[in-house]
């Protein structure tokens, strides 16, 4: 709030002095008084007054010499003052007071409306050149803030090594830093003023007009790259933003531009699609090595390890049984640790594609127990498993990928424990509009885990010390499968342990809701009797053990098989005879399975079919996205090698 105006009442009598006040309470004021001359001046040392009344007559220091002396100070020179006195009527005296430096006189006895009127005009002087003052040093921080930014400003854009410039309409550059003062080669007092015509050579300035004028006739920023030569010789690629400014009425008055050196990041950028490039080439190398590498593998093991069922099935003495179980047994964990290196690179090389079926959940719980239920029973332990009532029946997700956690799981739960059992449950964590969270719990009453092995698990290549890697084998990846498969699911993974007494492994997947209880084909249950029929298939493979393994099983199974040993040899048998199933292998000579089975695809829909024959891929490959592959080329399903007797059960249904 502002300060009280201030006015100076001086005279020798005490009376006139309340006078004074008197008439002058009506006004929004402090009254200072002073008896004499000398008072006076020692109270404008005290304050700084708006207006001075003064007498003419007094004592020792007279009104003329008292304000003589006020106009030779610097505090008091412009200080307005009346002079009030009796003698105002004289000329002489009036001459004499405006000599010493009064504006105006009253004469007593004072008029007190003439005395009012004055001192309103006076105080609002006062107030006027108050407010004048204050905007001056507003007006003068104003400036002084401004001279500090501009100056900041200033150093600012000569410090960066980015070039900024600036044109105005006609593209008459304003001004611009030091570095592109520098890259130009003239100093920023010859740019200024400069078109680009009158500073570059005819073809550069050119394109510097034209993306001026770009900048005028889409008026808003542009972006552009442009390589320039240096002053050093050297070429450079530069990245220049262009804005336009406008005033305050949205008309265009001129650009600012600021351009970086981009060399280095544009070559970094090559060298980086090359690394990416180079990767990608790595990575498929590394697909095809594992293509490869597990259809070289997987080829001879399905020799092994059907020959093993096969032998299995004649008579032996119980020595020969037991060498018999101890080779099947080795082909199925080295079958394992193949399938879970495959698995763990597959992950790692971000190859997986989930399914989104749908499909009764159920279902991997049954196949699991099925799978792994003999093999607890031959450590004498049980294998049980419970399901909540308010589990939805079918859910929509990926099933094998379920399975594939569950199977892992539990088998490690068997494989760890020697009395007891195994326990697989499942429960209904949340129920919400278009999905279900379902938790999973596979509680075994084995060795259990201590709190430094719960360190190492879901860790690749790692299991909880050395020891159990020397007793139990394994890889070390079924727990790192796992987890990566369940966090590309949406869940959770954990353990709860104590060392002595069991493990309780958990999991938790978000599932779509089906869309219908149709998801399961409602013809499996009129199928599965079709196992039992005898039906005729084409088996297309040209390894002669897989002929003999294959060929064996399917005629335990009461089937009539014909052989073609490739794809050209296949295509002429299906259009010579009538088949219920075609087994097709994939890697073939003369001609792929691939091939074969898009000729009989054409000859079916040549033929005018009614139905398509079921075709399954036989496949040693088992690698990323090979299902989606096999359906888009027309195959019904695949197995994978080496596939046993209850595979080919299954692969009978579809007929």
């Amino acid at each position: 709030m502002q300060e009280k105006a201030k006015i100076l009442i001086v005279d020798d009598k005490v009376g006139n002095l309340v006078t004074l006040e008197k008439l002058l309470s009506t006004f929004p004021v402090t009254i200072v008084r002073a008896l004499s001359g000398n008072e006076a001046l020692q109270q404008t040392l005290n304050h700084r007054f708006a207006l001075a009344l003064i007498d003419v007559q007094m004592p020792e220091m007279d009104g003329y010499e008292t304000v003589s002396f006020m106009r030779s100070s610097q505090e008091t020179r412009f200080l307005p003052i009346i002079f009030v006195s009796a003698i105002y009527r004289e000329d002489f005296h009036v001459v004499k007071g405006i000599e010493s430096g009064a504006v105006d006189f009253i004469a007593k006895p004072i008029n007190p409306e003439i005395l009012k009127g004055k001192v309103k005009i006076f105080l609002e002087l006062h107030e006027q050149k108050a407010n004048l003052e204050e905007e001056i040093n507003k007006r003068r921080l104003i400036q002084q803030q401004l001279s500090q930014g501009n100056a900041l400003l200033k150093s600012f854009l000569h410090s960066i090594p980015d070039l900024v410039f600036y044109k105005d309409s006609i593209g008459r550059y304003i001004n611009c830093n030091s570095s592109f003062a520098e890259f130009t080669g003239y100093s920023i007092d010859d740019i200024i003023g400069k078109t680009d015509h009158e500073l570059f050579p005819e073809k550069i300035a050119n394109e510097y007009s034209r993306s001026d004028k770009e900048v005028i006739d889409k008026k808003k920023a542009i972006i552009i790259e442009h390589w320039d030569t240096l002053p050093s010789g050297k070429r450079a690629l530069f990245e220049t933003h262009k804005n336009p400014i406008f005033d305050s009425h949205g008309i265009f008055i001129g650009s600012i531009g600021i351009s970086r050196n981009i060399t280095q990041k544009h070559f970094d950028k090559v060298e980086l699609q090359k690394a990416k490039d180079d990767a990608e080439a790595a990575n498929m190398a590394k697909s095809m090595f594992l293509a490869n590498m597990s259809h070289e593998i997987r080829t001879p093991m399905n020799g092994i390890i059907g020959m093993t069922d096969i032998l299995q099935q004649t008579k032996l003495s119980s020595e020969q049984q037991e060498f018999l179980r101890i080779i099947s047994l080795s082909g199925n964990n080295l079958l394992t640790i193949i399938n879970d290196i495959l698995d763990y690179s597959e992950i790692e090389s971000g190859g997986i594609v989930l399914e989104q079926i749908d499909f009764r959940l159920n279902d991997p719980f049954d196949e699991t127990i099925k799978l792994l239920n003999y093999k607890a029973q031959q450590k004498n332990i049980s294998l049980d498993l419970t399901m909540n009532d308010d589990l939805p029946e079918f859910v929509n997700g990926d099933s094998l990928r379920t399975k594939q956690i569950i199977i892992n799981l539990v088998n490690n739960a068997i494989k760890f424990t020697e009395k007891g059992g195994v326990m697989i449950s499942a429960e209904l964590l949340e129920d919400s509009r278009n999905k279900v969270k379902v938790l999973f719990k596979i509680t075994d009453t084995g060795i259990g885990i201590s709190e430094e092995g719960k360190q190492r698990l879901f860790k690749a290549f790692s299991q909880t010390d050395a020891s159990t890697t020397r007793k139990f084998g394994g890889t070390g990846l079924g727990l790192t499968i796992s987890k990566r498969l369940v966090e590309l699911m949406g869940g959770e993974i954990g353990v709860d342990s104590d060392t002595g007494v069991g493990s309780t492994f958990w999991f938790s997947i978000s599932y779509n809701k089906a869309s219908s209880a149709g998801a399961i084909d409602p013809n499996v249950s009129d199928t599965k009797s079709r196992v039992n029929d005898t039906i005729k298939i084409l088996l297309v493979e040209d390894n002669p053990i897989n002929q003999r393994v294959a060929v064996y099983n399917l005629k335990k199974l009461g089937h009539y098989v014909d052989i073609a040993e490739n794809g050209v040899e296949a295509v002429e048998l299906f259009n010579q005879k009538s088949y219920n199933l075609v087994l097709m292998d994939i890697q073939m000579p003369v001609m792929d399975g691939m091939e074969a089975t898009q000729k009989i695809r054409k000859l079916e829909r040549k033929n005018k079919a009614n139905r398509s024959i079921p075709i399954i891929a036989m496949t040693a490959n088992a690698m990323k996205g090979d299902r989606e592959r096999f359906i888009k080329y027309g195959f019904t399903d695949y197995i994978s090698k080496p596939f046993k007797k209850i595979d080919l059960e299954q692969v009978l249904k579809l007929t």
